[in-house]
């Protein structure tokens, strides 16, 4: 179907395709047929994305809205969009996730320097990082952001209060089905994120 935008016609005409770029007019036939690949490669790029697609509608609420769609603005972009874009390739066809690739944040915001994790006495965790506040953004009262990720992938955030120039924060332990800590700080006013870190908790919880 052809649209009439700013006095131009555009789009099908019949067989042609009608399109317009930096003042020209090009005119292309209608493909006669469109390929759709079943090459191993191409089902397993689309099990990938399908996957990755998947994790945003479980954890649309709790991660993609507050933190992915204020960084998909700046390049007008969707979250969801931003997220599958940077994150497809740690999917893999079956819908399995390598935590390890997993961006869980997006942003310029500085990272967490130094970050640690101890065990304490009383099933607690204590998270400790160094300060490297610098600049507006990077400052000390960016917030210390930490979530949880189950092994169906949805994900929850943790109460927290900690900032960047607290440099620790110590954690009580639940009795829960979880398997990786991610965390990164935020700062609320430039609606701005730094770059995860993601930690098996795990090794922590089974010593």
């Amino acid at each position: 179907m052809a649209n009439i935008k700013d006095k131009l016609l555009t789009g099908l005409v019949g067989p042609v395709i009608i399109s317009h770029r930096y003042g020209k007019t090009y005119l292309r036939s209608k493909p006669s047929k469109v390929k759709n690949p079943r090459t191993p490669g191409q089902v397993n790029q689309r099990g990938k994305f399908k996957a990755a697609s998947n994790f945003v509608s479980l954890n649309l609420d709790e991660l993609i809205r507050p933190y992915w769609n204020p960084e998909a603005r700046r390049n007008a972009m969707s979250g969801q969009n931003l997220f599958c874009k940077l994150n497809t390739h740690a999917f893999d066809g079956n819908g399995n996730v390598d935590v390890n690739r997993l961006k869980f944040s997006s942003g310029n915001l500085g990272e967490i320097k130094n970050l640690k994790v101890e065990k304490e006495k009383g099933n607690c965790l204590r998270f400790t990082w160094n300060n490297n506040s610098r600049d507006r953004k990077t400052c000390g009262s960016n917030q210390f952001k930490l979530f949880i990720m189950a092994p169906d992938l949805r994900v929850k955030e943790l109460s927290c209060e900690a900032i960047r120039k607290s440099e620790s924060f110590l954690l009580y332990l639940d009795e829960c089905d979880y398997s990786n800590f991610f965390c990164f700080f935020w700062n609320s006013k430039l609606q701005l994120a730094s770059r995860s870190e993601v930690i098996n908790c795990r090794e922590y919880l089974e010593e």
